[in-house]
């Protein structure tokens, strides 16, 4: 049922394909991440949590909406420096 999840709220948020997705949900409530959690940003976060989910199964519902998700999270990645891993030419090789 989430699958696709972790990588909408990354592609959302911009950051974070290393966070487990309640992180990144804590990370998109209105008062980010704060630590520890005061009470308040708990209320903010679970009030997040379901927003995020309504939108997350609305898009996922749509035609061919999972596999949009997950381009936009390969394009995503795309965009990151650290994805793409140079190789040495075969001249550089020892």
């Amino acid at each position: 049922m989430l699958a696709g999840f972790h990588e909408w709220l990354v592609v959302r948020l911009g950051r974070g394909h290393d966070l487990t997705w309640p992180a990144l949900v804590r990370h998109l409530a209105p008062a980010g991440w704060i630590h520890p959690l005061t009470p308040h940003a708990d209320i903010e976060a679970v009030a997040t949590l379901f927003q995020l989910l309504g939108e997350f199964l609305d898009q996922r519902e749509q035609p061919d909406g999972l596999a949009r998700i997950f381009r936009d999270y390969q394009s995503w990645l795309n965009t990151q420096s650290w994805y793409h891993f140079e190789t040495a030419g075969t001249d550089q090789i020892s």
